[in-house]
């Protein structure tokens, strides 16, 4: 198709959006922000003429450059952020089909913040606000209470929390704020690793706080159990504390699940995948070096 058959840009843009091999390469050509006619063949795998077919039919969201690579033009930037934005939807139509249909689904949707998770422009100052109070409040907690923290499993030191110097408190805090990061960094990695998904890095990084509310929330629980002494005067206390630790665990593991599968545009069954590995790799790491 040639431009002056789709004069009209509104036309263009939705008549560029109706068919897959187009929004794949919008795709291609946002994520790396350009890209060789070459790299198009490798990673759509069809003939070249189909290829060229698409480009034309692209003429007014994509340009050929003196180099010869191919970048998008205004409005192919606008069309890959609206693929960007709706890729939940667009990638993922069974997270609402089944949040209906499950008993258990239901619940957790109900307990997903999802406005922190989607991190809008209108709700970033505020959702900035929220992450780091999250953060603030959870190194406060791990430093009194002298927690080791390791992705989502909080271990209680051997010292008597007591006789600790000011400055091991405020160890245990870092370390808190360390393990936040190196978390995020585990998720980020294995997202573009093996599933080459790049996108929405930086609201992925400024909700990610989210994702240890739970445990926070735990952490505030399991503090005043242990400043009232009721974890040491009855052993149930002790039962219902780990129960608690489990809830809280399971919790955070769905908002992680959730957020991943937003903010890179994967099927929240691979969003899971990813959840439990690095969940039950950590257990299996703290069962290597704590027993």
């Amino acid at each position: 198709m040639k431009d002056d058959a789709y004069p009209d840009k509104e036309s263009s843009f939705y008549y560029a959006l109706s068919h897959d091999i187009r929004r794949k390469i919008i795709k291609i050509i946002g994520d790396t922000q350009i890209t060789s006619f070459t790299n198009l063949k490798k990673k759509l795998k069809v003939s070249t003429g189909t290829i060229y077919h698409h480009l034309d039919a692209l003429s007014q969201l994509i340009e050929q450059k003196g180099d010869k690579k191919y970048y998008l033009t205004d409005l192919g930037n606008h069309a890959y952020k609206s693929l960007k934005e709706n890729v939940a939807i667009i990638e993922s139509p069974d997270i609402s089909k089944r949040e209906f249909k499950s008993p258990l689904l239901k619940v957790l949707m109900i307990l997903t913040p999802k406005k922190f998770i989607s991190f809008k422009k209108e709700d970033k100052t505020y959702n900035i606000i929220i992450s780091l109070s999250i953060l603030a409040i959870g190194a406060i907690l791990c430093g009194i209470s002298a927690f080791y923290s390791f992705l989502l499993f909080f271990i209680e030191t051997s010292d008597n929390i007591y006789n600790m110097e000011v400055t091991t408190h405020f160890a245990f805090s870092i370390l808190f704020l360390i393990n936040f990061q190196i978390y995020f960094l585990l998720v980020e990695g294995i997202c573009r690793l093996f599933y080459k998904k790049k996108e929405r890095t930086l609201e992925f990084f400024f909700s990610f706080p989210v994702v240890l509310f739970p445990m926070v929330l735990y952490l505030l629980i399991h503090f005043i159990l242990l400043s009232t002494e009721l974890l040491m005067s009855f052993i149930f206390m002790r039962f219902l504390d780990i129960i608690l630790l489990i809830l809280f665990q399971i919790w955070s593991l769905w908002i992680l699940t959730y957020s991943i599968s937003y903010n890179k545009g994967l099927k929240i069954e691979k969003g899971l995948v990813i959840s439990l590995i690095l969940h039950y790799g950590s257990f299996t790491i703290i069962l290597l070096l704590f027993i």
